[in-house]
């Protein structure tokens, strides 16, 4: 198996943990915080994602910049929001489910590019 199919394959699978997501949260079928709880995951795992590159920015002289760090800093200001949730601070439904619709839209439209985009070398 390839990586392309590999990587596609994971995120199809995010894809559909988002639709199941979504339609448990909608039709309220559990009283767990579903979405609060994904975009949590979803956003810590973009903070992970910027760990490697925050280390790099530090110890290896690489220049940055801030307009390269709003990813991240949205990343945390949601991280912030669903944590805040859960603990029973702040209720936010509208801002989660904007969040969630957000994310829903970004994993989809990567699940498609990886689908259906092939590079066949690296120049």
């Amino acid at each position: 198996m390839s990586n392309n199919t590999i990587i596609a394959t994971v995120v199809w699978l995010a894809v559909a943990i988002h639709v199941v997501v979504g339609i448990a949260a909608a039709r309220q079928m559990t009283r767990l915080p579903l979405i609060p709880l994904l975009n949590l995951l979803t956003a810590g795992l973009v903070l992970a994602y910027w760990v490697e590159r925050w280390y790099s920015y530090l110890f290896r002289g690489i220049t940055w910049y801030l307009s390269d760090q709003l990813l991240p800093a949205c990343a945390l200001l949601i991280c912030l929001i669903s944590a805040l949730s859960l603990a029973g601070r702040y209720q936010g439904t509208v801002v989660h489910w904007v969040i969630f619709g957000v994310d829903s839209a970004v994993v989809l439209a990567a699940a498609l590019f990886l689908t259906f985009f092939r590079m066949s070398r690296m120049i």
